[in-house]
């Protein structure tokens, strides 16, 4: 898939001595291309070119610059839209402290997935207002953060329900025989997901 690129920018050399930069972005139907300058850290054929094409991506965050790594993940939280089922949660009930419940509910997200996903990606709306108003459905997306969600507003005797699970299209299973998924990673904030990536090298880098 990406196991040239993926050894080079493993290797000792690289990790005490090399860089890479991504220095474009382009979009051609449904393949997204990155341009990446490598410096390999070694002492020769260090400065190379290389594309990556992400074919029938499904999400991308790209910021040109350096990276800080390069990780093709099979199992990451940027994964759960796709990998896991996906369900509403509803509420009912009115809590002395609002505020309060909001707050947990950002602390609870953060445990969860931290800063790679924004916490009012699947909320309905403004989450302080709809506490506030004492029902409505909260949130819609992965089943982890649901659940997690309703676990947070039972704490504070808040009812609610969450709605049939749609399945997931992928499943990251090789038994089920469904296609994969997987996000490559360049730094924070700076993502692909897509089922199936490839690489090319393109010969030296300008430097």
């Amino acid at each position: 898939m990406l196991n040239d690129l993926i050894n080079l920018t493993h290797s000792h050399e690289f990790e005490e001595y090399g860089t890479l930069d991504l220095t474009g972005v382009r979009v051609e139907g449904n393949v997204l291309t990155l341009s990446l300058n490598l410096n390999t850290g070694g002492d020769s054929d260090a400065y190379q070119s290389w594309e990556v094409e992400c074919v029938d991506f499904l999400e991308q965050a790209l910021s040109l610059g350096q990276c800080e790594g390069f990780e093709l993940q099979f199992d990451h939280v940027l994964l759960w839209s796709y990998v896991q089922p996906e369900a509403s949660v509803t509420f009912y009930g009115e809590a002395d402290d609002y505020l309060a419940v909001v707050g947990a509910l950002y602390d609870r997200h953060l445990e969860l997935v931290g800063n790679w996903i924004p916490f009012g990606r699947f909320m309905n709306g403004n989450t302080v207002e709809m506490i506030r108003g004492r029902f409505g459905m909260l949130a819609d997306g992965p089943m982890p953060l649901v659940e997690s969600y309703s676990q947070v507003l039972e704490s504070f005797n808040i009812g609610t329900k969450i709605a049939e699970p749609k399945p997931a299209y992928y499943t990251n299973d090789e038994l089920s025989g469904l296609a994969e998924v997987a996000v490559l990673i360049l730094k924070k904030g700076c993502h692909v997901v897509a089922p199936k990536f490839t690489e090319r090298r393109l010969g030296e880098a300008d430097i």
